[in-house]
């Protein structure tokens, strides 16, 4: 590998003989070298809502699929790299992924949510602290599950991370027809905003396919390692396909369609997560290694 000595704000300002008060400006104005790291895992979640029972048990069943690969890290890579490329175009980027080894994956499965994200924080710090380019760079932007226990725009509770969210149950209002009688309708007002996933257009159905993303953007001190700031951010995308003659939701979609959804959701998201709104660009491949810089 070939090592080039990066000089700071102050060196360069003396070498052309700038004034003090210049120099700091120039220090400050630098671009430094943001390492971009994403720890999504390898784990999506399932949530599909059931019909309440009345007891208190949750109307939701839970499923928890394997990956193999880093699929869903690269795809959060390729977001946060576009974003940071415009958001600091003089900065040098260095790109990461980490999953868990399998036994600190299990260990961490066994422990709730809301923990098992702490731990998984402490844990990336401890394997960044044996990453020896670390003291070369500035700062590091990391991405991780994020846990929230509320519904959130129409999806279920308790939340993690990155998934699928299905509700096959419409929510249905009475409507009385020109002879009085009682006539039950799929109710298509509020706060559902679903998307047709074959031709972009917007509807209000109250029974969809939603891949979610539920993250941190973590960002550390390079050297240090200290949590300069923690940012959470929920999204997620509703589609609903009203041409479709499956007879339940979950049939509109195959199983390739919804998890290209994911990926592009994880990509678009992580972008946002850096500039705040989403600009449609170039498609941009990145093959990152997995645990230290290229």
């Amino acid at each position: 590998m070939t090592h080039h000595r990066r000089l700071s704000g102050v060196a360069i300002a003396a070498l052309l003989g700038l004034s003090p008060a210049l120099a700091q400006r120039v220090q400050t104005e630098t671009p430094g070298t943001v390492a971009l790291m994403a720890a999504v895992g390898d784990q999506l979640s399932f949530v599909r809502q059931r019909q309440g029972t009345g007891s208190h048990i949750e109307p939701f069943t839970r499923q928890t699929l394997q990956l193999e690969g880093q699929q869903l890290n690269y795809a959060v890579l390729r977001g946060l790299d576009r974003a940071i490329e415009l958001e600091e175009p003089g900065a040098r980027r260095v790109l990461l992924s980490w999953n868990p080894p399998a036994e600190l994956t299990k260990a961490l499965n066994q422990v709730s949510s809301k923990d098992r994200n702490e731990q998984l924080l402490d844990a990336l710090r401890k394997h960044l602290e044996f990453v020896p380019d670390r003291k070369q760079w500035d700062r590091i932007e990391a991405v991780l599950p994020h846990y929230n226990y509320h519904g959130v725009k129409g999806l279920g509770t308790k939340l993690n991370g990155i998934g699928v969210y299905v509700q096959p149950l419409a929510r249905n209002s009475i409507d009385i027809d020109t002879e009085g009688g009682v006539v039950e309708r799929e109710e298509r007002a509020g706060d559902y905003h679903t998307i047709n996933p074959r031709t972009g257009e917007k509807s209000n159905y109250s029974t969809y396919v939603a891949p979610y993303f539920y993250f941190d953007r973590v960002t550390l001190d390079a050297k240090t390692l200290k949590v300069l700031s923690r940012k959470p951010q929920m999204d997620s995308v509703k589609y609903h396909d009203p041409d479709s003659v499956a007879r339940d939701v979950s049939g509109q979609l195959t199983t390739a369609e919804v998890f290209g959804k994911l990926l592009d959701l994880a990509e678009k998201s992580a972008y946002k997560s850096v500039r705040g709104t989403v600009e449609v660009g170039a498609p941009k491949a990145i093959t990152p290694p997995p645990t230290k810089a290229q």
